[in-house]
């Protein structure tokens, strides 16, 4: 039987091992050896890199939208306020998973046949999890914009943004990113919250960890 550990481990290790080297850079050895274990052991877990990439990119997608939905879910049906808190999240998720989110945004390409078939589709969920917001706000006329994809597309990019430039060790602190984060996405929405409402915006409650668990940045640490 795979134990959780062992897999765990080797999802860290890909991790690791596909943010430095990227998917084409990297080989399944890099990988074993990042993990502390032979090729036969790893061959046990995923029979391929490719498999290993697949693993972790499905793992991170399925993750995030199960906790975003959980977030947005606090604070009710106000399209403003889930706006608020899916930007947050996604911006606070980027910035506690760096290396996930260089692999996912830079590496899912690499997938092919059935595993990037499954994979395009959690991608499209988790991407309409703002979307519906965005459309959900369009029709109440509360954001004044036209299309609800073209938005959405802005907002995620300024989001993912992050994971090529974010160091916590910089000068912006994650309270100013997501901060500003916000307001640009509301002002892209035609909204331009006053400072005491910006205040109490990012007052909303986000209770889910924005960490990967496991295979967080910091999950070995």
């Amino acid at each position: 039987m795979k134990s959780t550990n062992g897999r765990n481990n080797i999802l860290r290790s890909a991790r690791d091992t596909f943010a430095a080297k990227g998917f084409d850079g990297a080989s399944i050895r890099d990988i074993a050896q990042a993990a502390g274990l032979s090729l036969s052991a790893l061959y046990y877990y995923f029979p391929s890199k490719q498999e290993a990439l697949y693993e972790l990119v499905h793992t991170a997608y399925t993750w995030y939208s199960e906790h975003s939905r959980a977030v947005i879910a606090e604070v009710g049906d106000d399209p403003t306020e889930q706006l608020t808190v899916a930007v947050r999240y996604l911006s606070r998720y980027r910035m506690e998973n760096v290396s996930v989110s260089t692999v996912l945004l830079r590496d899912t390409e690499r997938l092919t046949g059935d595993n990037a078939t499954r994979v395009k589709e959690l991608q499209r969920e988790a991407r309409d999890i703002m979307g519906d917001i965005v459309q959900s706000g369009i029709n109440a006329g509360t954001f004044d914009v036209d299309s609800a994809q073209l938005v959405t597309r802005a907002i995620h990019s300024i989001c993912n943004s992050l994971s090529l430039w974010y160091r916590p060790t910089g000068d912006l602190t994650p309270d100013v990113i997501e901060r500003d984060f916000t307001q640009y996405s509301l002002r892209i929405l035609g909204l331009d919250p006053s400072t005491e409402e910006l205040d109490r915006l990012m007052a909303l409650p986000i209770n889910q960890a924005g960490m990967l668990d496991f295979i967080s940045d910091d999950a070995q640490h």
